[in-house]
């Protein structure tokens, strides 16, 4: 027996060396396979929102940059799919796009939060998207158009008011349901208008007395009615003060009821999420390893950083890795807690 084992030895080290051989001179192939997968291809980029705003001018700056970083240079399209929020998008990825890595998306940063709200036109598990990088984390705001009669802090909190927004299934009705409920505000959504371009038209055509709208999106494309007070910001949603924003309180700031508290922590948790692409559900992990390196090399990459500061787009990125943790802790709640948040999404 003694002379056995080392026979037997020897004949499984042969195996697995034979096996590891085999897998080595698999690999290249595999590689092979993936980067040449895109290779006269064309990437879509599907915009949640209409154009105009910050989504349209992010994605339209990865279309021009991020096929530069992956192998075989696709060509990359980017199309609006305005409506719901940005909810018909978002579908649309889920069940609709190819889920081979050459449909992606800036989603809209409400769509895990959405899902968590139960909202009836969701047809997609955010939990699946799977997360190729953040451009960069937003804040929304409050603003009014400064011939209404909402001038202060005060008038948001003692006069009637009607704000342009998208849908009123969405965060941003949600958020204005929330300080109807818990601040006693008087503000009316007015849904229909597609984007932060089309809430400050319906503010200054005196159909509204302002909107609510991330604070990028509106100084990207009015910076000279913040800069002159045209359109006064007198509210943001976020958990701090933004430091563009020093003088503008932020919502939490404007309660001390800890259910409220709590309520209005979860409405701005999306803020986080902020500008992000992502692509489908299924996509072969070596294929979103690719994207998500390309994104990494792209954000890096100084003509794609010049294009972003001649737009006076900002950056502030993170991982594909760090915004999948992202989605997972926003649906790590209590059902009691989730019971609370959701009630805000009852009309």
């Amino acid at each position: 027996m003694g002379r056995l084992l080392p026979g037997r030895w020897g004949r499984d080290l042969a195996s697995s060396m034979a096996l590891m051989v085999a897998l080595l001179a698999a690999l290249p192939s595999w590689a092979a396979d993936e980067d040449d997968f895109y290779r006269g291809k064309t990437i879509t980029i599907i915009i949640p929102i209409g154009p105009g705003g910050a989504y349209d001018a992010y994605a339209r700056l990865v279309s021009r940059h991020l096929g530069k970083q992956l192998p075989g240079n696709p060509l990359i399209i980017a199309r609006n799919m305005p409506g719901g929020g940005g909810v018909i998008a978002s579908n649309h990825l889920y069940n609709v796009a190819p889920r081979d890595g050459t449909a992606l998306a800036i989603i809209t940063s409400s769509f895990a939060n959405e899902q968590l709200f139960g909202n009836p036109q969701i047809r997609y598990d955010a939990r699946q998207f799977q997360a190729i990088g953040r451009l960069l984390d937003t804040t929304s705001v409050l603003f009014f158009w400064h011939t209404s009669p909402i001038k202060t802090l005060n008038d948001v909190l003692t006069k009637p008011a009607t704000m342009a927004i998208s849908s009123v299934n969405e965060i941003p009705a949600y958020r204005l349901t929330a300080m109807n409920r818990y601040l006693h505000t008087q503000l009316k959504a007015i849904p229909g208008y597609p984007s932060a371009r089309d809430y400050v038209l319906a503010s200054e055509r005196g159909e509204t007395d302002g909107g609510t709208s991330t604070y990028i999106g509106l100084s990207q494309l009015f910076s000279h009615y913040l800069r002159d007070k045209t359109l006064n910001i007198l509210v943001q949603f976020a958990l701090h003060r933004d430091p563009h924003m020093p003088d503008v309180p932020t919502v939490l700031e404007l309660t001390r009821d800890p259910e409220a508290t709590q309520i209005f922590r979860h409405l701005v948790s999306n803020d986080e999420i902020g500008r992000s692409l992502f692509t489908t559900p299924n996509v072969p992990i070596a294929r979103l390893k690719l994207l998500r390196q390309a994104f990494q090399a792209m954000i890096s990459d100084v003509d794609f950083q010049a294009e972003a500061a001649q737009l006076k787009l900002p950056l502030a990125p993170r991982s594909g890795e760090e915004m999948q943790k992202v989605i997972a802790d926003l649906f790590d709640i209590s059902s009691e807690a989730l019971a609370k948040v959701r009630d805000v999404s009852k009309p």
